[in-house]
């Protein structure tokens, strides 16, 4: 199981959280803490990226509402990456997610959304 944190990437335009190939109990508080703390550093967008993760449970979900939450409280706007098929997205589908948060299929198309350059 891995039990990492995401990868942090923040420029001046964006902040991006690669989450890691697997969210649950044992680190979404973690994850989620990373995400608040990128909200609160100031950056001007939030884009969560899920393509490397293979396994989501109610914890991984928590953190990308809970985010949301925070990032409309601030104004932020924020983009979750999704594949287009496998486990997290069947999961994230049964639970609502679309319907709650913006989501694209890759992270190139998340920045394009938020009209952020490419590096």
């Amino acid at each position: 199981m891995n039990l990492g944190v995401a990868q942090v990437e923040s420029t001046e335009t964006c902040g991006v959280l690669a989450f890691p190939g697997e969210v649950d109990l044992s680190n979404g508080e973690a994850i989620l803490r990373q995400a608040v703390g990128l909200l609160d550093s100031g950056v001007p967008a939030l884009i969560l990226d899920l393509t490397g993760c293979t396994f989501c449970d109610s914890n991984g979900l928590n953190v990308i509402t809970r985010s949301q939450m925070r990032a409309t409280e601030l104004g932020v706007p924020m983009w979750v990456v999704l594949p287009p098929r496998g486990i997290v997205r069947r999961i994230s589908d049964v639970a609502g997610l679309p319907r709650r948060v913006a989501i694209a299929p890759d992270v190139a198309t998340a920045r394009e959304a938020l009209a952020i350059p490419q590096h």
